[in-house]
């Protein structure tokens, strides 16, 4: 280093050139060191290999069938392509595969239609575009067990996009407005667009369908039949109802 020091103070290396000419020298004493001790021999590297189109015959096969790319498919943002809706029979069914499930809620807390229409016209909406709910006040409750306030009017259980759970249920039965919404606390963020997804074709696209309900008011302890009997809706104070016998049938008009 003082030789360069001493060459560039005589003006033969440049002050910016000292560096290059130092590192230069330590590369030229590595290689004679290495040459020296391994000789002029280097082993070979492996093979790197790249990826082209014929490699995979799966591939060929998708495009020729027109099947579509998975690697092109959009992450989930709450959008329902499709819904599967369980039936009273396949509650058991449906229980044991997302029974462990921990739930996020979404209910009546903004001002779109879901939120303000009456839960007995969304009611009536849900009937005519999915059919009846999974699960009512007779399901919950048999016999004369009186329900609690967990138990509602209706519950609707679905696995949309043939994965995801998702309920829809009554907040207070007939006397209260929108509905709640319910599925997996993995998608919490998305629950509001689930919603909207799901259910704005069905108050958009839809009539009102008849259909009536049982409903038990744990406040005042009685209970009532309430729902659309085609032309108006209804909500009658009854007697306690035998749940045995099954949900209520819609008396013609």
């Amino acid at each position: 280093m003082l030789t360069l020091h001493t060459h560039a103070q005589n003006g033969r290396v440049a002050w910016d050139e000292v560096g290059f000419v130092y590192a230069q020298e330590k590369f030229q004493r590595t290689y004679r060191t290495y040459l020296e001790t391994y000789g002029e021999y280097v082993s070979p590297l492996e093979p790197v290999r790249f990826p082209v189109a014929s490699d995979s015959l799966f591939g060929w096969i998708r495009q020729a069938m027109g099947m579509p790319d998975p690697s092109l498919s959009k992450p989930f943002q709450g959008e329902i392509d499709a819904w599967t809706l369980a039936s009273i029979d396949g509650r058991i069914d449906w229980l044991a595969q997302f029974g462990d499930v921990q739930w996020a809620y979404l209910g009546n807390n903004f001002f779109t239609p879901l939120d303000t229409l009456a839960t007995p016209e969304i009611r009536a909406h849900l009937e005519a575009y999915f059919g009846p709910p999974t699960q009512t006040a007779v399901e919950t409750k048999q016999g004369y067990a009186t329900p609690s306030d967990e138990n509602g009017q209706f519950e609707y259980w679905f696995v949309v996009n043939d994965s995801i759970p998702m309920m829809v249920m009554d907040v207070r039965g007939p006397f209260d407005r929108g509905v709640i919404v319910a599925t997996d606390q993995r998608f919490r963020s998305f629950l509001y667009r689930m919603r909207q997804s799901l259910l704005a074709a069905a108050m958009r696209r839809t009539e009102p369908a008849p259909y009536v309900d049982y409903y038990y008011n744990f406040v005042t302890e009685k209970w009532y039949s309430t729902g659309y009997d085609g032309s108006e809706y209804f909500l009658n104070q009854i007697r306690r109802p035998n749940l045995t016998l099954g949900r209520p049938v819609q008396a013609p008009s």
